[in-house]
C-alpha cells in the first residue's frame, strides 16, 4: 500500500490534480486560489510544486494531494487513493481484506444502482410504466431529463424487481438491508418494495452513488390514500440529514454562479433545472442539518431560499436559518408573490418570470419583517405583539451585531415603535448582548505592547534565507546570528540549513523531525509567495540581523548591569572588574552596531 501511495504521488503533481477542482492562478513560485474549505474573496490557499503540498493561511487546511481529495471530496484515505490511483494510471493491488462495514455498503450501493436502472427501464420502456409515465410528461418533464435524474416506477408487483436482483446473485437479507424491501408475514414471507406502485426518484449523494429513493404516489392509484411522498428509511448507507436531492447534477453550476437556490421537493428542483436554472437543490422539506450546510458551504456562500411562503413561521426553518448564518451564508429569498404556489408550478406557467424573479431575490429578514407586517395588523396593539413574536426570534439570532442592529431598527419603523422599546423586547427573548451594546460605550483600556519580539524576528530572518536564490549560502553568511536563535521550533531547521551541501525543499523537509515539518512547510510557503530582489532582500536580511543582535546585546547588558549591583553591594572587586569590562565592551559592540545602520 505504502509503495502505491508512493508511486502515486510521483506520477501527480499536485498543480495538476488540484487544478481539477480549482482555477490556480501563478504567483512567484506558488499557485493561488480562493479557498474551497472556507468563504473567503482575497485568495489565500497556496499551492507548492516544490513541496507538493497545499496550504491555506485563512482556515489553516493543509497537506498533500491525499489530503485535499479526502477533504474536498469528503471521502477517506482508501477512496481517496482509488481516485487519485485512477487520475495517475496506477492499477491498485486489491485489498481483499476489505471491513464487514466497507464490504456491506459497496453491495448496498451495487443493489441501488441495479434498482434504479430497472425502474428507469419500467418507466420508459415497459408497459407498467405507462401510467407513470404519462404523468410525468404531462407535468412537463422531458424524456431526456427522465434519463438524467434516473426517474423510475415501481411496479405493484414486488416479485418482478425482487427475482430481477436475485438474479443478479444479491442476496435476501442485503435487499432488505437497502432500506426498499421490507418482509411480509404472509404469503410465505415474501419481500415486498415500499415503493410498489409509485413513482421513483433515486436519491444520490454529490459523487453520484446512488444512497436511498424516494417514491411519490400516483393520483388516481390504489394508493392513493397514502402519503403523497414516502423516503428510504435510515440505513447504513443513507441518511437523510446528509441528503441534498439534485447536488449531484447541480454542484458545478453552484461553484459557478456562487449561489444554491434551495427548494423543497423533487419536482420544484427538476422543473427549473429543466429550463437551465441548474444551480438548485431541494430540501426535501424546509428545515436544514448541520451536515446539509456544511456541504454546500464547499460550493457557495450564498443560498437562496425558494421554499413555501409560510416557512417563515416554522420553527424548524428558524432553527436553519440560524444555522445558516453562523456559517456566515448570505441568505437570500426567492418571491413568487401570491401567482404561483411553488417554483414547479411558477416554471410550467411563466418561466421567463421565474428567472427574472431569481435576480430580484431579498435578504430572509427582510422577508420575515414584510411577511409579518402583512400577516398581522400592525395598527393595533394585538398585531404589533404578534409581529414582535414572529420576528424578533429570528433577529435575536442574528450573528453580526450590525445587521442585527439595522433590523431591530428596521422593525421598529414597520410597526411604528421606536428602537429602545425594540430592543428591551429582543433583551427579554435572549439578547441582552444588543441592548447592552447599543445603549453603553465601554470603556478601552490602553495596553502597553512589547512591539518588537525575538522569536517574530528570528522568524523573518529564517523567511528571508528560505525564499533566497541561495539559502544555504546566506544561511553560512548569518551563522554568528542564527546559531544564536532561542526559537525551538527554529533549531532543527537552521542546524540543517547550516549543514546540508544542497537545498531540494521536499528532500530538505524529509530530514526534518516529522513534529517540525508543518512548521517548515508555513515558512517556506510565506517565504517564497513573492518574489524579491536580491539587493532588496540582503538589505532587510542585514536590517533585521543587526536588530536580533541589538536586542541580545541590550538584554546582556540588562544582565550584567542587575549583576554589577549586586557585586558593589557585597563588594566583590575582583569579579566586578571582569563584569565590568564585559560590559564595556557590549556597550563598545553596541555602538559599533548603531553605526552600521543605514
Amino acid at each position: 500500500m505504502d509503495n502505491q501511495v508512493e508511486e502515486i504521488k510521483q506520477k501527480l503533481d499536485i498543480v495538476t490534480v488540484i487544478s481539477k477542482y480549482l482555477p490556480l492562478n501563478k504567483r512567484g513560485r506558488h499557485h493561488l486560489a480562493c479557498c474551497p474549505f472556507h468563504q473567503e474573496k482575497t485568495p489565500s490557499f497556496t499551492v507548492s510544486t516544490e513541496l507538493q503540498i497545499f496550504k491555506c493561511f485563512g482556515c489553516d487546511k493543509a497537506g498533500d494531494i491525499f489530503n485535499f481529495v479526502q477533504e474536498y471530496e469528503r471521502v477517506d484515505f482508501r477512496e481517496a487513493l482509488q481516485i487519485l490511483a485512477k487520475q495517475a494510471g496506477v492499477t491498485l493491488v486489491q485489498n481483499t481484506h476489505l471491513s464487514q462495514e466497507e464490504a456491506q455498503h459497496k453491495t448496498l450501493i451495487s443493489i441501488n444502482s441495479q434498482l434504479a436502472e430497472f425502474y428507469n427501464y419500467v418507466l420508459l420502456n415497459h408497459p407498467l410504466g405507462k401510467i407513470a409515465l404519462d404523468y410525468v410528461l404531462n407535468r412537463g418533464i422531458k424524456p431526456e431529463i427522465i434519463k438524467k435524474f434516473k426517474i423510475g416506477f415501481a411496479p405493484t408487483n414486488s416479485q418482478l424487481q425482487v427475482n430481477f436482483l436475485l438474479k443478479k446473485k444479491y442476496n435476501l437479507p442485503d435487499l432488505i438491508a437497502t432500506g426498499t424491501f421490507g418482509q411480509s408475514h404472509y404469503g410465505g414471507n415474501q419481500l415486498y418494495d415500499r415503493f410498489q406502485g409509485r413513482l421513483v426518484f433515486p436519491l444520490t449523494d454529490y459523487r453520484d452513488r446512488i444512497l436511498g429513493f424516494a417514491g411519490r404516489v400516483l393520483p388516481g392509484s390504489a394508493g392513493s390514500n397514502s402519503a403523497k411522498y414516502i423516503n428510504s428509511p435510515e440505513t447504513a448507507i443513507y441518511h437523510k440529514s446528509q441528503m441534498l436531492f439534485g447536488l449531484n447534477l447541480a454542484k458545478e453550476a453552484i461553484r459557478k454562479s456562487n449561489s444554491v437556490i434551495v427548494v423543497e421537493g423533487e419536482f420544484d428542483m427538476i422543473s427549473p433545472y429543466q429550463i437551465g436554472v441548474e444551480n438548485i437543490v431541494a430540501l426535501k422539506g424546509t428545515a436544514f442539518t448541520q451536515d446539509q450546510l456544511q456541504l454546500l458551504h464547499r460550493y457557495t456562500d450564498t443560498i437562496i431560499l425558494g421554499l413555501d411562503s409560510d416557512f417563515a413561521g416554522n420553527n424548524a426553518a428558524r432553527k436553519s436559518i440560524e444555522m445558516a448564518d453562523s456559517l456566515d451564508f448570505d441568505i437570500q429569498v426567492l418571491i413568487l408573490g401570491e401567482k404561483y404556489k411553488d417554483p414547479d408550478e411558477a416554471v410550467k406557467a411563466d418561466p421567463e418570470f421565474f428567472k427574472a424573479q431569481l435576480q430580484k431575490t431579498i435578504p430572509v429578514w427582510d422577508f420575515i419583517i414584510q411577511t409579518a407586517v402583512k400577516n398581522f395588523d400592525i395598527n393595533t396593539v394585538k398585531g404589533k405583539k404578534q409581529a414582535l413574536e414572529m420576528v424578533l426570534p429570528f433577529l435575536v439570532k442574528i450573528k453580526n451585531t450590525v445587521i442585527k442592529t439595522d433590523y431591530f431598527r428596521k422593525l421598529a419603523f414597520e410597526i411604528s415603535s421606536d428602537e429602545m422599546s425594540v430592543a428591551q423586547e429582543a433583551a427579554r427573548l435572549g439578547s441582552p448582548s444588543y441592548s447592552a451594546a447599543h445603549v453603553k460605550i465601554q470603556p478601552q483600556v490602553d495596553e502597553v505592547i512589547n512591539l518588537v519580539k525575538n522569536p517574530k524576528l528570528e522568524e523573518a530572518l529564517i523567511n528571508l534565507i528560505l525564499g533566497a536564490r541561495k539559502p544555504l549560502l546566506l544561511a553560512k553568511k548569518m551563522e554568528h546570528i542564527i546559531n544564536g536563535f532561542a526559537t525551538t521550533k527554529l533549531q532543527p531547521i537552521i542546524s540543517l540549513l547550516i549543514t546540508s551541501t544542497d537545498f531540494e525543499p521536499l528532500t530538505f523537509q524529509e530530514q526534518l523531525p516529522a513534529e517540525i515539518r508543518h512548521y517548515f512547510q508555513t515558512l517556506f510557503l510565506n517565504a517564497t509567495s513573492e518574489p524579491m530582489d536580491p539587493h532588496r532582500r540582503m538589505l532587510e536580511v542585514k536590517k533585521i540581523g543587526i536588530q536580533i543582535e541589538t536586542i541580545n546585546l541590550k538584554e546582556r547588558l540588562n544582565l550584567l548591569s542587575q549583576q554589577i549591583a549586586l557585586m558593589e553591594k557585597n563588594e566583590q572587586n575582583e569579579e566586578l572588574n571582569k563584569v565590568e569590562l564585559e560590559y564595556n565592551q557590549i556597550l563598545l559592540k553596541l555602538s559599533q552596531i548603531q553605526s552600521k545602520k543605514s
